[in-house]
């Protein structure tokens, strides 16, 4: 997934929370693909949420066909995340309709803050959610 900000470790994908279209140079591409993913280091448990999206509408010199945005995800958030993906049959299928899948996809269905961290809560009935750090 990339490397760790604090400490340098190669990540790893937690959760695959969405996903739509054809990766650019794949069978069937039509302009746009995006995903969302959560990626966790396992040395010191820091996460990060990364928000991905892909547009070859336009030639790539007018703008970046690729662009990210990624937030810092303390290990409290992890932990949460970890617990309630336990009953979650695959956290790796962005297209999973278990409950933990469709709460993490509907807290990040709108934009986030860009300024702001975030962390995963857990609702009153143990699903995880996004949410920016100042929301608490």
């Amino acid at each position: 997934m990339g490397i760790c900000i604090v400490c340098r470790a190669e990540q790893r994908t937690v959760v695959r929370i969405s996903s739509w279209g054809v990766p650019h140079g794949a069978q069937g591409h039509q302009v746009n693909y995006r995903w969302t993913n959560v990626a966790v280091c396992p040395e010191c448990g820091a996460g990060v949420l990364v928000h991905f999206d892909h547009d070859c509408f336009h030639p790539p010199w007018e703008e970046p066909w690729d662009m990210d945005w990624s937030w810092p995800v303390d290990a409290d958030g992890v932990q949460r995340l970890r617990s309630a993906l336990a009953g979650c049959p695959d956290p790796l299928e962005p297209s999973c309709e278990c409950p933990a899948h469709r709460t993490l996809r509907d807290s990040t269905e709108r934009p986030l803050p860009r300024e702001d961290p975030v962390t995963i809560v857990s609702t009153g009935n143990g699903l995880p959610q996004v949410r920016s750090v100042r929301e608490l």
